[in-house]
């Protein structure tokens, strides 16, 4: 069987991603090139109303459209461009779609937070270094929103969607981001996120004590994270330190004693302070990584697609 390839063009809060990736057979999606824009066109959510602003819009159109070039060098069968939080919540959402159309020649699909949410968990099961969990319980951190799916014998029970992005915490509680944050810092954001969860129908589950990680914080954390056969991971003990540590760095700090990207530093402590809140809210103990995300949950879902069109 010839294999699918497709693409998707991921437009976050906090960057722009290209996935292209291929179906094989059966339920398989394999990796084949990736590319990252930090481009962060999420930083106008706390306004009232949530806007995107007229250069993000620009800046943002630009990145699109050279992601787009290299998605038209790879003879795809599909190529998809999505766009999450940001572009969910603000009130000229209508602009930037537009400004994508005309530049690229495709409509945008704008995914609500429950779509968000399937996808990212029919990508995390794409994960061969998961098959061995059963019971857990997804964090999606991103800028601008935060998706939780909790999962009992690899199928998902649960799934909700918060307001509760890296970006969207930082813009709202931290003054000056490149400054160490102070303790009535920390705790007004952790109040944030134990008041939402609170208000939520999702409460702890004592069956459930294992977490996983997927988004950009995922990425510097596992580079933190002691090696546990061919996984990574963190107990509380441990994600709680990196959390007090990195709070008390400033910008220049956090890159060089932890290898925090540029482009992540100002927004890491608060990523870290809200994901050491989820796991003490929920009682989760352990916390692993993974790669596997939107994308790849909705690369199944077109090659799915694509070959039911086929048949």
């Amino acid at each position: 069987m010839k294999p699918i390839r497709v693409g998707i063009i991921d437009i976050g809060s906090n960057s722009i991603k290209l996935q292209i990736a291929e179906g094989l057979g059966g339920t398989e999606i394999r990796h084949v090139h990736f590319e990252v824009e930090e481009v962060r066109i999420g930083e106008g959510m706390t306004k009232n109303p949530p806007v995107i602003e007229s250069d993000a819009i620009e800046i943002g159109t630009q990145a699109v459209a050279r992601l787009h070039s290299i998605a038209s060098q790879h003879k795809l069968n599909q190529l998809s461009i999505v766009a999450t939080s940001a572009v969910r919540d603000a009130h000229n959402s209508h602009k930037f779609v537009d400004s994508i159309r005309t530049a690229t020649g495709i409509e945008l699909r704008t995914l609500s937070g429950a779509e968000e949410a399937n996808l990212i968990g029919k990508g995390v099961l794409q994960d061969p270094k998961l098959a061995t969990l059963n019971d857990f319980t997804l964090f999606d951190l991103g800028g601008g929103s935060l998706e939780f799916i909790r999962f009992k014998n690899q199928v998902s029970v649960a799934s909700h969607s918060f307001d509760l992005g890296a970006v969207r915490l930082a813009s709202q509680f931290l003054h000056d981001r490149k400054k160490p944050v102070s303790l009535p810092q920390r705790e007004n954001i952790e109040n944030a996120v134990r008041t939402t969860l609170q208000r939520s129908s999702i409460q702890p589950d004592p069956g459930v004590t294992t977490a996983v990680l997927t988004g950009g914080t995922a990425s510097i954390l596992s580079q933190l994270a002691p090696e546990s056969g061919t996984n990574k991971r963190f107990d509380f003990v441990a994600a709680r330190s990196i959390r007090d540590r990195v709070s008390e760095m400033n910008f220049d700090e956090r890159i060089a004693n932890l290898a925090v990207p540029t482009k992540r530093a100002d927004i890491f402590p608060t990523a870290t302070i809200i994901l050491c809140e989820l796991m003490q809210f929920l009682g989760c103990e352990t916390i692993y990584f993974s790669f596997f995300n939107l994308r790849f949950g909705l690369a199944a879902e077109m090659v799915e697609a694509h070959r039911s069109a086929n048949l």
